[in-house]
């Protein structure tokens, strides 16, 4: 079989998708809320549930000026966490051995809180993720609750 040099480049383009695949759209959030913060958003990326543990997923885009960005995740101000609302159970952020949050940071809040707390530039944007403990599985959907924000109702929870 003879290849002429239209066939080639016909043929050397068409294999460039296989070699250098295109990058992943970025992933749909599966809400989107203002916040208390000027000129934030607060996008709840996942909720996925893997045995006995939760892990919530979210980003926060800063429109406006530089804004210190607080979560409450465990101790006496806690202000995120899940609801299941049909039993009513709270679900917080799990601690390990030594008391640390499992979670994207572990930050003394004051008044014997501990959680996130980031100062977000102005035009960017912060991804933070906190395990909490599963609900059972038949629990399909759940109420996720952040600082500073109305509450995301009805979230489904991704089996993995």
């Amino acid at each position: 079989m003879k290849i002429n040099g239209v066939s080639l480049v016909l043929l050397l383009a068409a294999s460039l998708p296989l070699l250098h695949p295109a990058p992943a759209a970025a992933a749909e959030p599966l809400a989107s809320a203002e916040t208390n913060w000027n000129g934030v958003t607060l996008d709840l990326m996942s909720v996925d549930r893997k045995g006995s543990v939760l892990t919530v997923k979210w980003a926060v885009h800063n429109q406006g000026a530089q804004v210190e960005v607080r979560f409450g995740l465990s101790g006496k101000q806690v202000t995120t966490y899940v609801v299941d609302e049909d039993s009513g159970t709270k679900y917080y952020a799990l601690t390990d051995q030594e008391g640390n949050l499992v979670a994207s940071q572990h930050v003394y809040l004051g008044s014997d809180t501990f959680g996130i707390a980031e100062y977000v530039p102005a035009g960017q944007s912060k991804r933070y993720w906190a395990k909490l403990p599963a609900p059972p599985a038949e629990v399909k959907t759940l109420t996720v609750f952040f600082t500073g924000t109305e509450p995301f109702e009805e979230i489904p929870i991704m089996d993995k």
